[in-house]
């Protein structure tokens, strides 16, 4: 069941088949992975989840307790705001989360 149509890559198509893409790639570095459990695998998937827009965040990279601790100081400056964002590559909304912690930082992010 795992086709061989889609490339490993980059460049496929915005509607590419993500279970088919996983699965080679798995398939690619363990050998050793048996394609009959790969299509097994593939069948639950479907099962599962055919026919649903399944959304895969990106993960970001998180800020260390030093990094938000200096990204709150120089919001307290007179540094101009994009020049912050563009510094510790952050998005304004962070930047007002942080801003908002008032300079505690011991939860989560």
């Amino acid at each position: 069941m795992i086709r061989d149509q889609l490339p490993v890559g980059r460049g496929w198509e915005e509607d590419c088949d993500i279970v088919v893409v996983i699965l080679q790639r798995v398939i690619a570095l363990a050998p050793t992975f048996d394609p009959e459990t790969a299509a097994r695998i593939e069948a639950e998937v479907r099962a599962a989840y055919g026919g649903l827009r399944v959304r895969i965040p990106k993960r970001g990279k998180h800020l260390s307790r030093e990094e938000r601790q200096a990204v709150f100081q120089e919001g307290l400056t007179t540094m101009p705001t994009d020049e912050i964002l563009q510094k510790h590559k952050i998005s304004r909304r962070t930047l007002e989360r942080l801003l908002k912690r008032g300079g505690r930082f011991d939860g989560p992010t």
